[in-house]
Parts: structure tokens; C-alpha cells; sequence
């Protein structure tokens, strides 16, 4: 191999060399220029509400329905679901109630209105946020705004029976989503007679009383009143009487002394 050649394998071989520390150093460059981006800041908790249940903790709302539904839920241990079913059936039976009565008072005042699938239960160690499915709790709602409308002392039987069958079916249908034994028809707690028309009768029954009671006493006291004023006035006459009778004594007795003395005079002047 010529010297020519050996020469320019050379001044190739340096070249790539050259160029490779070339691009080393670029790379090393643009490294340092890179910034990773920065860590994502740890989520802030949300404010806990001092009133609300510490038994479900971590559970509120949609996620508690999920849970006891047997969803897994994020940041919440599934094996304490079944632990927590026995304190669950309070609030489930609780939100149905109450959509019902909802339905109930709306007809009275005759408002109509979507239940609201979320609702805050009360319990024995604060309040929790509920949530249920929102075609079942029309169903719910619709069943007590038509048995407001039915005849409170002779509902018809049919309408009755129907109503019933329907609240029922909607609550073993939850029940038996979240896992929990439904031990009585809760119709027979929801479905009994409106007591609103007894009442009003026994309050306007204990008004007439009240009125009665009034208008005897009334009668007694202006009895009262009026055998005082006629006492009163006897002992008025009676007194105007011996008053007479006193002025008419003193009368007699003093024509009785001037008589003698006159006569007394009489006799003394000579015949």
C-alpha cells in the first residue's frame, strides 16, 4: 500500500475520532441544559367534616353505593366491606324512606319534583352522604305521591296492593345489590293510613272543647257577676231601709219630748 494511502486512512481515522468527541461533548452539553420536569405534588387532602361518620371513612356519596355494590374503590379496603353492611342498612333504609315521604308531602302541596339521588342520612355517630340509583328512587317517589292522593279512610284496594307490591320490589332490588338481607316489607311501615285528616278532627274536636270549656266559664263567671250585683243591691236596700227607719225613730222620739214640754208651758200660764 502506497505511502498516499496510508495518509489519508490516517487523516479519515482522526477525522471520526474527532467528530465522535465532538458529538460526545454536544450530548454531554445538551444534557446538562435538560431539566427534568419537576415531581408531581402529593395530593392535598380534603378538608374531613368533624360531624361525619367516622365509620366510613374514606367512603362518601357514590363511592359508598360502590363499595357496598362490591366495586373496588380506590384508597379502601374491599375486606372491610361486609364488616360495614350491618351499619349500612340504616342509611339505605333511611333514604328510601325518606324519597317516599318526599313524594308524600309534595302531593299534599301539590309539587312535583325529581328526588335527588344523594342525600344526607343521619346517624348515631353524625351524618353521611348517601347516594342511590336515581330510577329506583322515582319509582319510590312516585309510588307516595300517588298513595297521598288516595282516600285516607277508604283507600282503594287495588291502588293499595299495587303501590305496595312496587315499593317492595324497588327495595329488595337494593337491597339485594349491596348484599343485605331485607327482613320485613317495608311497605307495611310506609303504607299506613295518613293520620293527617285525624288529627285535624281531634284538634278542631279539642278547639270546640276548648271553646265549650270557655263559654261555661264564661256563663259561670257572669253567673257569678250577676248574683254579686244582686246581693249588692239587696244589701243596698236593706241598708237605704234601716236608714229610713233610723231617720223615722229619731223623728218620733223628738216630737215625743217637744209634746210634753208644750203642754208643760200650758199649764203654767194662768187660766
Amino acid at each position: 500500500m502506497s505511502n498516499f494511502m496510508m495518509n489519508m486512512i490516517s487523516w479519515v481515522l482522526l477525522l471520526l475520532v474527532i467528530l465522535t468527541l465532538y458529538l460526545i461533548d454536544k450530548v454531554n452539553h445538551l444534557a446538562r441544559m435538560y431539566e427534568p420536569p419537576a415531581p408531581p405534588a402529593p395530593p392535598v387532602p380534603e378538608p374531613t367534616d368533624p360531624s361525619a361518620d367516622i365509620l366510613f371513612a374514606g367512603l362518601d356519596g357514590k363511592k359508598l353505593w360502590d363499595a357496598m355494590n362490591g366495586k373496588k374503590v380506590d384508597g379502601f379496603d374491599s375486606s372491610l366491606v361486609d364488616a360495614l353492611r350491618p351499619h349500612y342498612e340504616p342509611i339505605l333504609r333511611n333514604h328510601i324512606v325518606a324519597t317516599f315521604k318526599d313524594g308524600v308531602h309534595d302531593a299534599a302541596i301539590q309539587e312535583s319534583r325529581v328526588p335527588s339521588s344523594q342525600r344526607e342520612i343521619s346517624t348515631v355517630r353524625g351524618h353521611i352522604q348517601s347516594w342511590l340509583p336515581p330510577q329506583h328512587l322515582g319509582s319510590v317517589y312516585r309510588s307516595g305521591v300517588e298513595f297521598a292522593g288516595l282516600d285516607a279512610q277508604h283507600p282503594d284496594p287495588e291502588v293499595l296492593s299495587r303501590l305496595k307490591q312496587t315499593v317492595d320490589s324497588v327495595v329488595d332490588m337494593l337491597y339485594q345489590r349491596v348484599g343485605i338481607t331485607n327482613e320485613a316489607p317495608l311497605s307495611e311501615v310506609l303504607f299506613e293510613p295518613p293520620a293527617h285528616a285525624a288529627p285535624a278532627e281531634e284538634e278542631a274536636s279539642d278547639a270546640m272543647l276548648a271553646l265549650t270549656d270557655a263559654s261555661d266559664q264564661a256563663e259561670v263567671l257572669e253567673g257569678d257577676d250577676a248574683a254579686q250585683l244582686e246581693r249588692l243591691a239587696q244589701g243596698l236596700e236593706h241598708a237605704q231601709e234601716y236608714e229610713d227607719q233610723q231617720r223615722q225613730d229619731v223623728a218620733a222620739e223628738a216630737a215625743a219630748e217637744i209634746v210634753p214640754e208644750h203642754e208643760a208651758v200650758l199649764e203654767a200660764k194662768p187660766a
